[in-house]
């Protein structure tokens, strides 16, 4: 963030609040504070995951595993807390976002209906997966927005190596159920240090260019 008389809250959007909110941050603004630093952690720790897979699986589009199952190159590496990483990002990321899209539609500077619609054009599948997935395991409800293959998809392990990063949310499940199928497509997949970069490009560009120094 800028150390100038105004804040930038969306250098994308130019969503814009009046002073430094950022120097002593309180309400709406410490909240982003709090978000933003964890989701700095799980990024950091995430990203020396990518960096240890990339040096013993490979990197590039022809080096892809999905489910690692029990691939000795990785059986030092803690996945069950790399997938669950995943679920704590998305539920952080989402309130980040939302935050920003609530304070821009108070300033009435916003051309989405609601702030939700801001968080779908920012990071979808990171919603997605928020909303079936990290935030409410669907396998374990009963809401009719959701089919019989989403709800089996959100129990299964989801992290898959892409070449160049882990993500989730790669594996397509399809059911038949009384004879009717279904398809679990909607959960997209998404990279955790990726949707990351992006966002501080997009929030914090500072600091952006600081890690890329």
């Amino acid at each position: 963030m800028s150390d100038s008389r105004d804040t930038v809250l969306d250098h994308v959007e130019n969503i814009t609040v009046p002073d430094n909110v950022f120097a002593e941050p309180a309400n709406e603004f410490w909240a982003l504070v709090c978000f933003w630093h964890g989701m700095e952690l799980l990024y950091h720790q995430a990203k020396k995951f990518d960096a240890l897979a990339a040096s013993r699986l490979g990197a590039g589009p022809g080096y892809r595993v999905v489910g690692m199952g029990n691939l000795p190159q990785l059986s030092d590496m803690p996945k069950s807390l790399l997938t669950v990483s995943f679920h704590w990002y998305a539920i952080s990321a989402c309130q980040y976002a939302r935050v920003v899209g609530a304070i821009a539609r108070d300033q009435k500077k916003f051309r989405w209906a609601k702030s939700l619609d801001y968080v779908k054009e920012v990071i979808p599948e990171v919603l997605v997966f928020r909303n079936k997935v990290a935030a409410h395991l669907i396998g374990a409800e009963d809401d009719a927005r959701d089919n019989d293959a989403e709800r089996l998809a959100s129990y299964l392990p989801s992290l898959h190596w892409g070449g160049d990063s882990f993500y989730v949310g790669a594996s397509v499940v399809q059911t038949v159920r009384n004879g009717t199928a279904s398809t679990s497509t909607a959960i997209k997949p998404w990279s955790l240090c990726k949707v990351h970069e992006q966002l501080r490009d997009r929030y914090w560009p500072d600091r952006a260019a600081a890690a890329n120094a």
